[in-house]
């Protein structure tokens, strides 16, 4: 009886916890429509994150199901392979090859979660290279080894990729030949129609970021669809985006007063979910 008590005073706990989160960032939509003049009806969006698996991710993941958002990590391909270090932890445990291959099965195991949580998961290559100038060889390789990397938690048919700074997307009129590579290899390319700008120092203070993003989506007609965030940081092996995500579940109620979170298949309907 009084284990009975105690899971149920636990759960209560819990609940006014989540009641106390959700009542603590809560907006007033009146006054975000006024500010952003965003249009009554709601537009339609998705998040996305780059860059990751980091030690925030697991962060992202607990504000993205605690507002039941679904959400699309573009995964670099080096960040997950554990091969490129050497395990001696069995004999050289303060090491740091062992603790950067501890830190790097850590990650593995939050690229497992965000699959086993339901979100999408696509490659963002294999390093973060600016694509369009890689030699012909170098490019192909890229692909193909975030491919060999990440194949087990690819979550469409095609699987997704993201480019690197947007790299032979956005110039692929000049330059088709990554555009190409990712069709040969049967990726399909998902760009972004607004852009949190949440890796730039500049913008890592007070609201900047969400003004960015709300700026976007409403001002003139507004946009509506994929938004891209950071959850990691490519120079970094295993520190990632602290300020996005210590500041996601703030911003989230806002973004909510001009627009729906849909699956990032609402705007790619030709993906097939696995």
């Amino acid at each position: 009886m009084i284990n009975i008590r105690k899971k149920a005073a636990a759960l209560l706990t819990v609940l006014a916890l989540c009641a106390f989160s959700s009542s603590l960032f809560a907006a007033d939509c009146a006054e975000v429509r006024e500010k952003y003049q965003c249009p009554i009806e709601k537009k339609k969006i998705t998040l996305s994150f780059d860059d990751g698996v980091a030690d925030v991710t697991p962060k992202v993941l607990d504000v993205l199901n605690r507002e039941k958002i679904q959400g699309t990590f573009f995964v670099l391909g080096n960040k997950v392979n554990c091969s490129i270090y050497k395990n001696d932890c069995s004999t050289n445990p303060e090491s740091q090859s062992c603790q950067s291959f501890q830190l790097c099965q850590q990650r593995v195991h939050t690229l497992k979660r965000i699959k086993n949580e339901g979100h999408m998961i696509g490659s963002h290559s294999y390093k973060h290279d600016r694509h369009s100038e890689l030699p012909a060889q170098l490019l192909e390789y890229n692909i193909r080894k975030s491919r060999a990397i990440l194949e087990p938690y690819f979550t469409t048919e095609p699987a997704i990729f993201r480019l690197p700074y947007g790299d032979g997307w956005f110039n692929q009129k000049t330059k088709p030949q990554v555009m190409a590579a990712l069709e040969r290899n049967n990726f399909k390319h998902i760009g972004w129609e607004m852009t949190a700008y949440d890796w730039n120092p500049d913008h890592q203070k007070g609201d900047k970021i969400l003004d960015n993003v709300m700026t976007q989506m409403c001002a003139g007609k507004g946009r509506v669809g994929v938004i891209l965030f950071h959850d990691g940081v490519f120079e970094n092996e295993h520190v990632g985006r602290t300020y996005t995500a210590d500041n996601l579940a703030r911003w989230i109620p806002t973004m909510r007063c001009a627009a729906d979170f849909v699956p990032l298949t609402y705007f790619k309907k030709d993906l097939r979910v696995k």
